[in-house]
């Protein structure tokens, strides 16, 4: 599509107020995101503001501006909402919905290919690889001036999306506006160590355990592990610590889906089931997690379930990836054409 720059610009010129909101469970695309453009906004003599009600990554705390986002909103009258990276539907924001009803006006910036035009501005373009490329577009076309910080919140999102550019959603406007970043201060090397390889010894502890219970099935096509809250508790870890341990199943020769399930609490005491997928993107891992209410990306997608035990919870979805595995993914994507 037609990327919606001067209907953007025009909101931006008229209102004051921003808040910025991305999906729940958090990745370096879309706080990366929302902390650059709330950075830009800034720049502009405008007030702009993160929400999330979930922490920051543990390897996008190398950002300077990390600690910006806020747990509940400020209570203003007339704002825009920027939802970026998400749908900006109930389940997938990781905001209080009210941010959403009471907006004056809503700009959808996203790059997945699950979500629809449902708000005043929509600029969803799945041929990106990241929603941080397009917000570097966006800051490009309204000449706002760029600088490391905001580089390098830039940068996290598109490293996060590519695996620091090792995947195929990589286009040459990609690697031109990483380069450009660069030249403005982003250390690219050190986004990489952050993002890919830096790891706390407790993550490090984690990651033994959860490979200890790692489990392969049709004939090494799936591999998955799953940690109970109280494997996570039992190692002082908590609510975190698990990144990337799906791309480490996934990087098994042989492997074409690596699932990772975690118990986790909500801030409501409620325990759900939070799922990670990495898979060929032949095999569509975002139709397979929207079987069960999530999204993503044809190769990496998530999902959480609810209203189920840990255990019910691993065996409904094992059991949808070996089906999915063995031939339902052609039948899934056959429907959708």
């Amino acid at each position: 599509m037609i990327p919606p720059f001067d209907a953007i610009a025009q909101i931006i010129a008229q209102f004051q107020q921003f808040l910025i909101v991305s999906h729940v469970s958090p990745d370096g695309d879309a706080l990366g995101s929302a902390l650059g453009l709330s950075q830009a906004l800034h720049k502009l003599g405008k007030e702009a503001v993160v929400v999330s009600r979930e922490a920051m990554p543990l390897p996008c705390r190398f950002l300077k501006h990390w600690q910006d986002p806020h747990e509940t909103p400020p209570h203003w009258d007339n704002y825009v909402l920027f939802v970026l990276d998400c749908d900006g539907t109930p389940k997938r924001i990781s905001a209080p919905y009210s941010v959403v009803e009471n907006a004056s006006k809503i700009i959808l910036i996203d790059h997945h290919r699950t979500s629809e035009p449902a708000f005043d501005v929509n600029w969803i373009d799945s041929t990106k690889p990241a929603t941080a490329q397009m917000i570097f577009e966006l800051l490009e076309h309204l000449k706002i001036p760029l600088d490391k910080d905001i580089c390098e919140c830039l940068g996290c999102g598109l490293s996060t999306d590519t695996g620091h550019f090792r995947y195929p959603n990589v286009t040459p406007a990609t690697l031109r506006a990483m380069a450009t970043m660069i030249e403005h201060g982003a250390d690219n090397a050190r986004i990489a160590f952050k993002l890919f390889e830096e790891r706390s010894l407790d993550a490090t502890r984690l990651a033994g355990l959860a490979l200890s219970k790692m489990h392969s099935e049709n004939g090494g096509n799936l591999m998955w592990t799953a940690l109970s809250r109280d494997d996570l508790m039992d190692l002082g870890i908590g609510e975190s610590g698990s990144e990337g341990l799906v791309n480490m199943l996934r990087n098994i020769r042989g492997a074409r889906m690596a699932i990772v399930l975690r118990e986790r609490q909500e801030d409501d005491g409620n325990l759900i089931t939070s799922v990670s997928v990495r898979a060929d993107a032949a095999l569509r891992a975002d139709l397979f997690c929207a079987k069960f209410g999530g999204g993503g990306h044809a190769a990496a997608s998530g999902c959480r379930l609810e209203d189920m035990s840990f255990n019910d919870a691993v065996h409904k979805v094992v059991a949808g990836a070996k089906e999915w595995v063995a031939g339902e993914a052609a039948k899934a994507i056959a429907a959708q054409v």
